[in-house]
């Protein structure tokens, strides 16, 4: 079915212009075109123009403006109004995603105010996309990135975004982002996959609203939704295991929601943990040659080895008798660095503790105990186990099983 785009005559009143002006949140000057899609946020008195560019990005519809302002929109709550008509699928999902957002950002250890609902004023559309057989995932070159493409052989394309880790203006980025893109660009090659480059300056307008690490995934959205008619299924990596995965960024509860009657949206990474990752990808020549955690990066390094990123990958690395066959990381592994790093984010949190399970299985008490270390002060910054504990048992799911528990207690009785 065609998309009801009406046309502008269709509006002679400025309703729309009207209900832009009136929202607390708006996007309008939509622009959709090969090689780009722009357009101009306000949330409050923020107002920037973004945009996605790249070489292969096709003219693409409304959807991904959505994915990319409505976390940032709900930093203010109220309304946001949408000139582009947006999937029907979306528009009726968005909401289970502001719910779930809304319900994570209480417990959110960053002293902010939690999210707010926001009512989203736009046009709808139902159009099925043709169907191309074409599946991508994004591609930094990182663990779990890699783990996506060897494991998942349907893989036909991989997306390489700048400006998500790799900022532009930030110096240690500025020449470290061609060569990254570079060395990815030769790996589709050897692997035989098409590669795609997207570029965005979402971050200037994002970062003084909302925290990147509980956003990031829905740009990572926005950008598969741009690609929405060159594929038919989009795989966004979580960062952890099912029985791991935290409240806020990738996680199977959300990404699945950003799908369209014409793309589908898929998490993937919950059923593997980040070391059964490593496993599976250390042997890979191209990982060998290509890997790079690293996001600090300073003075243009490609893996520094010092940031907690490259010692929570290397530890892990050496923990599997993997350490040596990455060429990306320095020689020696230096725990050093370790001494006084803290942690202070659930997600941080959740890296260590299972590197630390890792580097116990692995019987290797001279990584573990420093592993420890830095566990125990996250657990410190987050207010220990007893919160967690005090969560759960405040938590509606555990008042509601009380009866189910209590009859369990009786029978083992």
């Amino acid at each position: 079915m065609a998309a009801d785009r009406a046309p502008a005559a269709a509006d002679p009143e400025g309703t729309a212009e009207r209900m832009s002006s009136e929202a607390a949140s708006a996007v309008t000057g939509l622009r959709a075109e090969a090689g780009e899609l722009s357009f101009t946020a306000r949330v409050g008195e923020r107002s920037e123009r973004l945009w996605f560019r790249g070489e292969t990005l096709p003219a693409a519809s409304a959807d991904a403006v959505l994915a990319t302002v409505l976390m940032p929109a709900m930093t203010r709550g109220g309304g946001l109004a949408i000139e582009g008509p947006l999937s029907a699928r979306l528009l009726r999902n968005q909401l289970e995603f502001q719910a779930l957002q809304r319900s994570w950002s209480a417990r959110w250890p960053f002293g902010l105010p939690p999210l707010q609902e926001v009512a989203v004023s736009a046009p709808s559309r139902v159009a099925a996309a043709p169907r191309s057989g074409r599946v991508a995932t994004f591609f930094s070159g990182g663990v779990d990135s890699w783990a996506t493409v060897l494991a998942n052989p349907e893989v036909t394309d991989l997306v390489f975004a700048r400006g998500l880790d790799l900022v532009p203006g930030w110096p240690q980025h500025e020449r470290l982002a061609g060569e990254v893109e570079a060395r990815l660009r030769e790996a589709a090659g050897d692997l035989g996959l098409r590669f795609h480059a997207v570029e965005t300056n979402v971050r200037s307008f994002s970062d003084p609203l909302v925290r990147w690490e509980t956003y990031a995934a829905s740009v990572l959205a926005a950008i598969a939704l741009a690609f929405e008619p060159l594929f038919d299924r989009v795989l966004i990596a979580s960062d952890l295991e099912f029985d791991r995965q935290v409240e806020l960024g990738a996680a199977w509860l959300v990404d699945h929601l950003w799908s369209t009657e014409g793309l589908e949206i898929a998490d993937w990474g919950g059923r593997f943990n980040r070391t059964e990752r490593l496993r599976l990808i250390a042997d890979h020549p191209v990982v060998q040659r290509t890997l790079r955690v690293c996001w600090q990066n300073p003075g243009g390094a490609y893996n520094c080895g010092r940031c907690g990123k490259c010692l929570l990958t290397m530890i892990a690395l050496e923990a599997i008798g993997a350490r040596e066959k990455i060429a990306t990381f320095p020689a020696e592994l230096d725990l050093r660095p370790l001494e006084g790093y803290e942690i202070s984010t659930p997600l941080q949190v959740a890296f260590w503790e299972e590197l630390l399970e890792a580097t116990r299985q692995a019987r290797r008490e001279d990584l573990a105990a420093p592993v420890a270390a830095v566990v125990e002060t996250g657990h410190r910054a987050l207010g220990g186990p007893e919160r967690e504990l005090r969560r759960v048992l405040n938590s509606s799911s555990w008042r509601l099983t009380a009866p189910l528990r209590r009859l369990g207690s009786l029978r083992r009785r």
